[in-house]
């Protein structure tokens, strides 16, 4: 049909220039993010797009149904704007005619939400968690050229002067504490190595001086040396391991668990594809305006109505992961109220009616 196909073009074209326009300001504000945490020597300079990607990849599911929902919106409130609507109601096409184009259209958005959601999110989640954890060591994760810096436990402070395009550190100072004896050392060169049968990390150090003790006391010693290594402690990092966060867990692995936390965080997960059938028709039902109401009039019932459901949804799964609500309730009572305003909003708006009827006057 003729309207269908004007309907998924048009809703296709603008939704992906909504959320084009939506990711693009989440990139910027996460970049300026991470190059401040990487300033500051939280991590190393060179893996922050990487970082940047695997956080959008993170975060994407949930943006997404916010960029559907307005997307839809802004397509019907064109139609209604030029008087398309009017003109296809003249012609037997009536709103809800033009609700099957538009489930259709949201069910295939709803399966790619849902693989970024089930699958993508999570292994973004896990390998953001990977890549921090190999990436941060006690020296050279957070080296900031000509600028002393602090190990991330505390024990040791190091100065680089120069860090050359391979990775090389030049002019390097380190102070630092160990067996409860302060020590300072200094090398021209260093650069981080990695044992590839232990696994084990060194900081190696070449050609410098190495004080340790008090100056002025029979135990203060000056010694020299060609290559010094000093031991990077670092985590181990697994998949099994007991702190992941419930964002890096397999979505399978959270189905079969009974765990309320793991309960919490599926529907979680499932409820923003989910979401999107109970979206699009609101969105139909925000989008109707008139030359009375002016063009932006619709936006707000439908911002409203959109952060009305997205905070209610967090604050059920903050119940149900604390366990202060019953499991078999979960997040499924605000997704039966919304589809129960949805439904009754659309057949008001279809019937020609105000979504809310207007008291009777006397």
């Amino acid at each position: 049909m003729i309207v269908h196909r004007a309907f998924y073009r048009e809703a296709t074209q603008t939704t992906l220039l909504v959320t084009l326009t939506f990711l693009t300001l989440y990139l910027v504000v996460s970049l300026v993010k991470l190059l401040s945490q990487a300033a500051s020597g939280e991590f190393p300079a060179h893996i922050v797009f990487l970082l940047l990607a695997l956080e959008l990849l993170k975060n994407l599911a949930m943006i997404l149904p916010l960029t559907v929902f307005i997307g839809l919106l802004l397509t019907m409130a064109r139609w209604y704007r030029d008087s398309e609507v009017t003109v296809l109601a003249a012609c037997g096409v009536g709103l809800a005619r033009i609700l099957a184009p538009a489930m259709v259209w949201t069910s295939a958005v709803a399966a790619i939400v849902a693989a970024v959601a089930f699958y993508l999110a999570p292994m973004a989640a896990l390998l953001l968690h990977k890549v921090k954890l190999e990436n941060t060591s006690a020296y050279t994760a957070g080296i900031v050229p000509g600028r002393f810096n602090h190990t991330r436990n505390g024990r040791a402070i190091f100065y680089v002067e120069r860090v050359g395009a391979s990775g090389r550190l030049h002019n390097i100072f380190v102070s630092r504490t160990q067996f409860g004896k302060g020590g300072v050392l200094i090398a021209k060169r260093g650069y981080e190595f990695k044992n590839r049968h232990s696994g084990a990390r060194f900081l190696v150090l070449l050609n410098g001086r190495r004080y340790q003790g008090i100056p002025g006391r029979a135990n203060y010693r000056i010694l020299r040396y060609r290559t010094y290594a000093l031991r990077i402690k670092r985590r181990p990092f697994t998949p099994l391991m007991a702190d992941l966060t419930r964002d890096e867990i397999p979505t399978l692995r959270l189905m079969r668990s009974s765990d309320p936390r793991a309960i919490a965080e599926w529907q979680w997960r499932l409820a923003q594809p989910l979401s999107l059938f109970i979206l699009a028709p609101l969105a139909l039902v925000f989008a109707y305006t008139d030359s009375r109401r002016g063009a932006f009039a619709p936006l707000f019932g439908a911002v409203l109505a959109y952060f009305s459901y997205a905070n209610l949804l967090s604050v059920a799964h903050a119940l149900l992961a604390r366990g202060h609500e019953p499991l078999w309730l979960g997040l499924w009572w605000v997704h039966g109220l919304f589809a129960a305003l949805a439904a009754l909003f659309f057949a008001r708006r279809a019937a020609g009616k105000t979504l809310l009827p207007h008291p009777a006057r006397h």
